[in-house]
């Protein structure tokens, strides 16, 4: 069993009652209106520049993807300046260098052969990890693991048992103390530059290799004193990221890894300055200035810690198979609903000729593209292409993640929609995150276990944390698509 090291705070000496509801915080002065309208106006002319100038720039493709790509950073940021409950209030340091950090991140991904080879060694070791485990579908569930088996691709017998391989090994890396080493040395960096709580950043770093519910566990004892806003960083932070079991599903549908690592990476001090800039610190955290990382290993062995992550990985898919069976159900539901409205006004003894605005074949995905097509264009994506990538967006947001990368691959494996190179990637970074109306739901009964004090909190910056998620992984794209080559 790991000990704490001498001098740091432990869960014995940190109560984790339900009475505690945080620590009292005063009001800041909230964000004055003509500040607001200012900046609502400012979004205007930097969209009005994104459009126009990229048409102007049209015979120079990368100028063009970088004037659209740059507005769409700015726009993004601008939005969140827009939300912000008390802007002035805003530390400029954790803002500036969680920027920085982030494009720094980008540019080595995007820029250095040396970070890239990293990255795609990391992806075949992910690769591999899927590989071993089609071995042990193999063995139980015969042929029917096999995509090109009789049965072909069968979602539960060839996506689920990677969640549940990968979940038994990043338990035995927890026990041996790879995945806190590595968390620690993350979140020193992040806390030094930024400014940051321990607690807080202990946890966006977790989040990197953990879900949105688990990497909370890191920081247990600290959950029920943190601030407003670390708990809003703790929240949005899990909606900005993936967890690793679910990194690998993606990469098997044929994601690109380096794109996934990447926009998890960046995701870290993206969604640690949104939720400074949105919700700024009000008082002083308990943990401000030091990384608390006293998690002790309830495991015996590491054959123990392996039982216990394939045990966690089976409720994980099970979990994965019932939301997806929901999710597609609704959205089939209402694509039945929208196609039966122009016959049924039809019936109803509206002309025909009265209704050719309406499509034919309207469905979900169709709306979704419409209202997601500008936050893609603003992404950096091709023009001809932004309703595709907005109807992924859209289905992100309103069902999950997992939904949209099925529907990419559907796109991919019968050639019914054809996206460019450019555009496949700028839709991973942004797809990559929890950042779905359910998973304001599932982090208030997950954290809320935690702190059963501060529900009324969590309840509160739900769709708050939901902004953050979602808008950090728009920035990953955005950045992405300025700084990609050609």
């Amino acid at each position: 069993m790991n000990s704490p090291a001498p001098g740091t705070v432990t869960a014995a000496t940190t109560p984790d009652t339900p009475e505690d509801t945080g620590p009292p915080e005063p009001s800041l002065p909230p964000t004055p209106r003509p500040v607001r309208l200012a900046l609502v106006a400012g979004l205007v002319v930097v969209g009005a520049l994104a459009h126009f100038g990229g048409v102007a720039a049209a015979d120079r493709p990368a100028v063009a993807y970088r004037v659209q790509a740059g507005c769409g950073i700015v726009f993004f940021l601008g939005l969140a300046a827009v939300c912000s409950n008390s802007l002035q209030s805003v530390r400029l340091k954790t803002l500036l260098w969680g920027i920085g950090l982030q494009f720094a991140l980008a540019v080595a991904v995007l820029h250095s052969e040396f970070v890239q080879h990293v990255l795609e060694g990391i992806g075949s070791g992910i690769k591999a990890l899927i590989t071993a485990s089609d071995h042990g579908a193999d063995f139980v569930f015969g042929t029917l693991a096999h995509v090109d088996g009789k049965a072909g691709f069968v979602f539960a017998f060839k996506a689920l048992p990677p969640i549940i391989f990968v979940s038994s090994f990043f338990s035995v890396l927890y026990y041996l103390g790879v995945l806190q080493l590595l968390v620690r040395v993350m979140a020193r960096a992040m806390m030094y530059l930024m400014g940051t709580s321990g607690a807080e950043t202990l946890s966006v770093a977790a989040n990197v290799f953990m879900g949105q519910t688990e990497a909370p566990l890191i920081v247990k004892p600290f959950v029920p004193k943190m601030t407003r806003s670390e708990l809003l960083a703790l929240m949005g932070s899990g909606m900005a990221h993936i967890s690793g079991g679910m990194m690998a599903v993606y990469i098997s549908y044929g994601a690109d890894a380096v794109s996934i690592l990447c926009t998890c990476v960046m995701a870290c001090p993206c969604s640690l300055y949104l939720a400074k800039l949105i919700y700024p610190e009000a008082s002083t955290p308990v943990t401000a200035g030091t990384a608390p990382v006293t998690v002790v290993t309830p495991y015996v062995n590491a054959i123990d810690a392996a039982a216990a992550g394939v045990k966690d990985g089976v409720w994980l898919a099970i979990n994965v198979a019932a939301m997806l069976i929901a999710f597609i159900a609704f959205i089939a539901l209402f694509d039945i609903v929208l196609g039966e409205i122009k016959p049924g006004l039809i019936r109803a003894g509206i002309a025909k000729e009265q209704l050719t605005w309406w499509p034919d074949a309207l469905r979900l995905e169709t709306i979704f593209g419409w209202v997601f097509a500008p936050v893609a264009f603003l992404m950096g994506v091709e023009p001809g292409e932004c309703d595709k990538v907005g109807s992924l967006l859209g289905i992100k947001l309103a069902a999950n993640e997992h939904v949209a990368y099925l529907k990419l691959k559907e796109w991919k494996e019968t050639g019914s929609v054809v996206l460019s190179e450019r555009s496949q990637r700028l839709a991973v970074y942004a797809l990559t995150g929890f950042a779905n109306f359910a998973s304001v739901g599932i982090q208030l009964g997950g954290i809320g276990a935690i702190a059963p004090g501060r529900r009324a909190d969590l309840a509160k910056l739900g769709m708050k944390a939901l902004f953050v998620g979602f808008l950090a992984t728009l920035i990953n794209a955005a950045i992405a698509g300025m700084l990609m080559k050609g």
